[in-house]
Protein backbone atom coordinates (compact mmCIF):
# COMPACT_ATOMS: atom_id res chain seq x y z
CA UNK A 1 0.00 0.00 0.00
CA UNK A 2 1.80 3.32 -1.04
CA UNK A 3 0.96 6.82 0.48
CA UNK A 4 -0.95 7.96 -1.79
CA UNK A 5 -3.18 5.20 -1.40
CA UNK A 6 -3.42 5.44 2.23
CA UNK A 7 -4.02 9.57 2.24
CA UNK A 8 -6.78 8.24 -0.47
CA UNK A 9 -8.14 6.01 2.18
CA UNK A 10 -7.80 7.90 5.02
CA UNK A 11 -7.63 11.78 4.10
CA UNK A 12 -9.94 11.50 0.88
CA UNK A 13 -6.85 12.71 -0.88
CA UNK A 14 -6.02 15.69 0.77
CA UNK A 15 -2.26 15.54 1.75
CA UNK A 16 -2.02 16.74 5.40
CA UNK A 17 1.79 18.06 4.55
CA UNK A 18 0.42 20.11 1.40
CA UNK A 19 0.45 23.91 1.87
CA UNK A 20 2.76 23.74 4.64
CA UNK A 21 2.76 27.59 6.44
CA UNK A 22 5.54 29.83 5.92
CA UNK A 23 6.93 29.75 9.26
CA UNK A 24 7.74 26.32 11.16
CA UNK A 25 8.32 26.06 14.76
CA UNK A 26 12.06 25.63 15.64
CA UNK A 27 12.62 21.57 15.46
CA UNK A 28 12.09 19.77 19.13
CA UNK A 29 12.28 15.92 19.10
CA UNK A 30 11.47 15.46 22.73
CA UNK A 31 11.01 11.46 23.14
CA UNK A 32 11.31 8.74 24.63
CA UNK A 33 12.81 5.33 23.71
CA UNK A 34 12.59 7.11 20.33
CA UNK A 35 15.46 4.88 19.09
CA UNK A 36 15.43 1.44 20.16
CA UNK A 37 16.21 -2.26 18.70
CA UNK A 38 12.86 -3.63 18.40
CA UNK A 39 11.80 -0.35 16.13
CA UNK A 40 15.10 -1.13 13.82
CA UNK A 41 14.17 -5.04 14.15
CA UNK A 42 10.85 -4.02 13.00
CA UNK A 43 12.25 -2.28 9.47
CA UNK A 44 14.90 -4.08 8.41
CA UNK A 45 13.16 -7.82 9.31
CA UNK A 46 9.90 -7.12 9.00
CA UNK A 47 10.73 -4.76 6.03
CA UNK A 48 6.87 -3.49 6.30
CA UNK A 49 4.61 -1.82 3.63
CA UNK A 50 2.78 0.08 6.71
CA UNK A 51 3.68 1.00 10.45
CA UNK A 52 0.89 2.81 12.78
CA UNK A 53 2.12 4.32 15.54
CA UNK A 54 -0.14 5.29 18.41
CA UNK A 55 0.63 8.17 20.56
CA UNK A 56 3.09 10.17 18.65
CA UNK A 57 3.96 13.00 20.59
CA UNK A 58 6.03 15.15 18.59
CA UNK A 59 7.54 12.42 16.21
CA UNK A 60 11.01 11.60 17.39
CA UNK A 61 9.94 8.00 16.91
CA UNK A 62 7.38 7.81 13.91
CA UNK A 63 10.81 9.84 12.12
CA UNK A 64 13.27 7.23 13.60
CA UNK A 65 11.26 4.81 11.66
CA UNK A 66 11.08 6.52 8.69
CA UNK A 67 14.42 7.06 8.08
CA UNK A 68 15.22 3.39 8.94
CA UNK A 69 12.69 2.51 6.27
CA UNK A 70 14.43 5.24 3.64
CA UNK A 71 18.41 4.17 4.76
CA UNK A 72 17.30 0.02 4.62
CA UNK A 73 15.45 0.92 1.57
CA UNK A 74 12.53 -0.38 2.62
CA UNK A 75 9.06 1.65 0.96
CA UNK A 76 7.15 1.96 3.75
CA UNK A 77 5.23 4.62 5.45
CA UNK A 78 4.19 5.42 8.77
CA UNK A 79 0.59 6.40 10.10
CA UNK A 80 1.06 8.33 13.01
CA UNK A 81 -2.09 7.97 15.17
CA UNK A 82 -2.15 10.96 18.24
CA UNK A 83 -5.11 13.22 18.91
CA UNK A 84 -1.69 15.31 20.20
CA UNK A 85 -3.92 16.59 23.22
CA UNK A 86 -1.95 14.12 25.59
CA UNK A 87 -2.63 11.77 28.32
CA UNK A 88 -3.53 12.18 31.51
CA UNK A 89 -0.15 12.33 32.79
CA UNK A 90 0.57 14.76 30.22
CA UNK A 91 -2.03 16.86 32.09
CA UNK A 92 -1.33 16.02 35.53
CA UNK A 93 2.67 16.98 35.21
CA UNK A 94 3.28 20.74 34.81
CA UNK A 95 6.68 19.85 32.87
CA UNK A 96 4.74 18.14 30.45
CA UNK A 97 1.81 19.72 30.41
CA UNK A 98 3.83 23.28 29.13
CA UNK A 99 5.10 21.04 26.60
CA UNK A 100 1.44 20.97 25.06
CA UNK A 101 1.21 24.49 24.16
CA UNK A 102 -2.06 25.77 24.84
CA UNK A 103 -3.03 28.67 22.18
CA UNK A 104 -6.34 29.90 23.42
CA UNK A 105 -7.34 27.28 26.12
CA UNK A 106 -6.18 23.97 23.42
CA UNK A 107 -3.23 22.49 23.03
CA UNK A 108 -1.47 23.08 19.32
CA UNK A 109 1.34 20.02 19.59
CA UNK A 110 -0.01 18.95 16.53
CA UNK A 111 1.80 21.88 14.94
CA UNK A 112 5.02 20.87 16.89
CA UNK A 113 4.83 17.77 15.08
CA UNK A 114 4.19 18.99 11.61
CA UNK A 115 7.10 21.51 11.70
CA UNK A 116 8.99 18.42 12.89
CA UNK A 117 8.58 15.71 9.98
CA UNK A 118 8.72 18.30 7.34
CA UNK A 119 11.95 20.24 9.09
CA UNK A 120 13.63 16.31 8.95
CA UNK A 121 12.75 15.89 4.74
CA UNK A 122 9.98 13.22 6.25
CA UNK A 123 6.95 13.99 4.98
CA UNK A 124 7.03 11.47 2.06
CA UNK A 125 7.14 9.21 4.53
CA UNK A 126 4.68 9.75 7.21
CA UNK A 127 0.85 10.31 7.56
CA UNK A 128 -0.83 11.50 10.23
CA UNK A 129 -3.72 10.77 11.54
CA UNK A 130 -5.44 13.22 14.80
CA UNK A 131 -8.01 10.88 15.98
CA UNK A 132 -8.27 8.96 19.03
CA UNK A 133 -6.51 5.53 19.25
CA UNK A 134 -10.22 3.56 19.18
CA UNK A 135 -11.64 5.78 16.36
CA UNK A 136 -8.53 5.50 14.10
CA UNK A 137 -8.79 1.95 14.42
CA UNK A 138 -12.33 1.84 13.67
CA UNK A 139 -11.49 4.19 10.57
CA UNK A 140 -8.76 2.01 9.36
CA UNK A 141 -10.74 -1.56 9.49
CA UNK A 142 -13.55 0.67 7.48
CA UNK A 143 -11.10 1.69 4.55
CA UNK A 144 -9.02 -1.63 4.61
CA UNK A 145 -5.79 -0.25 5.83
CA UNK A 146 -3.72 -2.65 7.62
CA UNK A 147 -0.77 -2.78 9.43
CA UNK A 148 2.50 -5.18 9.10
CA UNK A 149 4.09 -3.52 12.51
CA UNK A 150 2.17 -1.62 15.28
CA UNK A 151 4.32 0.56 17.74
CA UNK A 152 1.67 1.34 20.49
CA UNK A 153 2.84 4.44 22.72
CA UNK A 154 -0.39 6.33 23.85
CA UNK A 155 -1.72 6.28 27.44
CA UNK A 156 -0.36 4.31 30.22
CA UNK A 157 -3.04 3.38 32.52
CA UNK A 158 -4.41 0.16 32.00
CA UNK A 159 -7.42 -0.05 30.87
CA UNK A 160 -6.60 2.50 28.27
CA UNK A 161 -3.84 -0.01 27.17
CA UNK A 162 -6.24 -2.76 27.10
CA UNK A 163 -8.28 -1.29 24.83
CA UNK A 164 -5.99 0.15 22.36
CA UNK A 165 -4.92 -3.52 22.48
CA UNK A 166 -8.18 -5.06 21.36
CA UNK A 167 -8.89 -1.79 19.38
CA UNK A 168 -5.52 -2.88 17.20
CA UNK A 169 -5.48 -6.13 16.85
CA UNK A 170 -7.52 -6.79 14.32
CA UNK A 171 -5.52 -4.09 12.06
CA UNK A 172 -2.31 -5.73 12.74
CA UNK A 173 -2.09 -8.58 9.58
CA UNK A 174 -1.82 -12.05 10.63
CA UNK A 175 2.61 -12.46 11.16
CA UNK A 176 2.67 -8.47 11.61
CA UNK A 177 4.86 -7.55 14.77
CA UNK A 178 2.99 -5.64 18.21
CA UNK A 179 5.40 -3.46 19.96
CA UNK A 180 4.23 -1.76 23.47
CA UNK A 181 6.18 0.64 25.10
CA UNK A 182 6.73 1.60 28.21
CA UNK A 183 6.60 -2.74 29.66
CA UNK A 184 8.66 -3.28 32.43
CA UNK A 185 7.77 -6.74 34.18
CA UNK A 186 9.05 -5.50 37.50
CA UNK A 187 6.19 -2.65 37.10
CA UNK A 188 8.03 0.48 36.92
CA UNK A 189 6.64 3.63 36.32
CA UNK A 190 4.13 2.37 34.45
CA UNK A 191 2.67 -0.84 36.18
CA UNK A 192 -0.48 -0.66 33.91
CA UNK A 193 0.85 -1.39 30.75
CA UNK A 194 2.87 -4.49 32.04
CA UNK A 195 -0.76 -6.13 33.67
CA UNK A 196 -2.84 -5.12 30.08
CA UNK A 197 -0.04 -6.10 28.00
CA UNK A 198 0.17 -9.81 29.83
CA UNK A 199 -3.08 -9.95 30.05
CA UNK A 200 -3.38 -9.41 26.68
CA UNK A 201 -1.13 -12.24 25.48
CA UNK A 202 -2.22 -14.74 27.99
CA UNK A 203 -6.04 -14.16 26.86
CA UNK A 204 -5.14 -15.04 23.46
CA UNK A 205 -2.38 -17.77 24.05
CA UNK A 206 0.25 -15.55 22.43
CA UNK A 207 4.33 -16.56 22.60
CA UNK A 208 5.70 -13.74 24.84
CA UNK A 209 5.91 -10.96 25.16
CA UNK A 210 9.10 -10.69 25.30
CA UNK A 211 10.81 -7.58 26.73
CA UNK A 212 14.00 -5.50 26.64
CA UNK A 213 14.78 -1.99 27.30
CA UNK A 214 11.54 -0.51 28.07
CA UNK A 215 9.33 -2.76 25.28
CA UNK A 216 7.55 -5.43 24.75
CA UNK A 217 7.18 -7.65 21.35
CA UNK A 218 4.48 -10.24 20.38
CA UNK A 219 3.62 -12.02 17.03
CA UNK A 220 0.03 -12.10 15.54
CA UNK A 221 0.08 -16.06 14.62
CA UNK A 222 -1.03 -16.37 10.72
CA UNK A 223 1.15 -15.70 7.74
CA UNK A 224 0.93 -12.62 5.35
CA UNK A 225 0.26 -14.97 2.44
Amino acid sequence: MTRQTIIDALWHGRDPFANPPETLRPLDLQGWRSVHPYLDEAVQEWRPGVVVEIGTWKGASALHLARTMATSGVPGTVIAVDTWLGAVDHWADPALFAELVVENGYPSLYRTFLANVLREGMADRIVPLPLDSVNAAELMRLRGVTADVIHLDAGHEEASVAADLRAWWPVLRPGGLFIADDYDRLGGQFPGVGRAVDAFCAERGLEGPWSFKGKAKFLKPGSAG
